[in-house]
């Protein structure tokens, strides 16, 4: 679940830490000291742009396997029994 949440999270904040530590070197120097809306809107189509990266990564990359009989999840003498993917058993 965190592993997952971190996922998508981090694509979507990191053009906006990126950004702010800029700011803050360039503050340093003399030059630009604020957020501009059109920095902040630029930051977050690209924070989008990555995390949808990461959503069809994630897709593709899963380690579920692909093949198989799907088992739903279900109760057996009262416990419930996680789902389960079994092998197809084409070999």
């Amino acid at each position: 679940m965190i592993r997952g949440l971190l996922f998508h999270l981090i694509p979507l904040l990191l053009p906006f830490v990126v950004y702010g530590i800029y700011l803050y070197f360039n503050k340093k120097l003399g030059g630009e000291k604020t957020w501009k809306g059109r920095s902040v809107a630029i930051s977050t189509l690209i924070g989008l742009i990555l995390m949808a990266v990461s959503l069809v990564t994630l897709g593709v990359l899963d380690g579920d396997p692909k093949d198989g009989v799907y088992v739903p999840p279900r109760f057996e003498d009262g416990k419930l029994i996680d789902s389960t993917v079994l092998p197809s058993g084409k070999d």
